[in-house]
């Protein structure tokens, strides 16, 4: 086990935090623990209280990391036979999140929430269109099971780091655009954007990571004509703001 812990997650819940985690959460144990370049950890649970789970690619599942601080992962795929899941971590920032990623080995135990219904594509099996950065590669290995295909743009902040986990998880159709101070890379995003949208002019359009982003991508796709009633957005972090679901 861990020699150090998180401050998070050193403290004994209280009776009346014992009694709500017990009702709502369930109990899971790391199964394996990988590294996949510099940035990112793939992390597999599992457990009895993991099987026989109804899931659905893009559902949301909260790692509780004590007192009432929890992190929000999309698991990848969900064998709900034998009690497993994974996540992906972008260990990205300083948070309990990323801490509890960076100090988790094989064989410890943690407290789960969910899953529960998040971003999910309204037709399976038809055309997607996908929007993020590095936290929202999880949910486009989940998508990429139902759209037929998914079509992924990305900005990430380096392809050192982006490129190895886009490799290893075989998405092959995401377009990466390096994060430029000022945003000066939406040039390159709004055309290759506009591009899938005159491609696939009736994919469902799924705009996710970091909430500036997701207005800027909303304003386009207004400009595009795009139907509000075929995209959805989930923002995962915004500067100066932890914690978001």
């Amino acid at each position: 086990m861990n020699d150090i812990l998180p401050p998070p997650l050193q403290r004994r819940p209280g009776r009346l935090e014992a009694a709500v985690l017990k009702l709502f959460t369930r109990n899971a144990q790391v199964l394996h623990v990988e590294d996949i370049g510099p940035a990112f950890r793939l992390i597999t649970l599992g457990g009895e209280a993991l099987r026989n789970v109804a899931w659905t690619p893009g559902d949301k599942l909260q790692i509780q990391l004590g007192g009432w601080v929890q992190r929000t992962y999309t698991p990848m795929d969900w064998d709900a036979e034998s009690g497993r899941t994974r996540i992906l971590v972008y260990l990205h920032a300083d948070g309990p999140g990323t801490h509890w990623a960076r100090l988790v080995r094989k064989g410890d135990a943690c407290t789960v929430f969910g899953p529960r219904r998040s971003l999910r594509l309204e037709q399976p099996r038809g055309r997607a269109i996908l929007f993020g950065d590095e936290t929202s590669l999880g949910l486009a290995v989940a998508l990429s099971s139902q759209a037929s295909p998914l079509r992924m743009v990305f900005e990430v902040g380096a392809l050192a780091e982006a490129t190895p986990v886009i490799r290893q998880l075989r998405l092959d159709d995401a377009h990466l655009c390096v994060r430029l101070e000022g945003g000066e890379h939406f040039n390159e995003l709004d055309a290759h954007m506009s591009a899938q949208l005159q491609a696939h002019p009736a994919a469902e359009i799924v705009l996710t990571g970091q909430a500036g982003s997701i207005q800027h991508m909303s304003r386009l796709l207004r400009q595009q004509g795009a139907a509000a009633g075929r995209r959805q957005s989930k923002a995962y972090w915004a500067p100066g703001k932890a914690g978001m679901d």
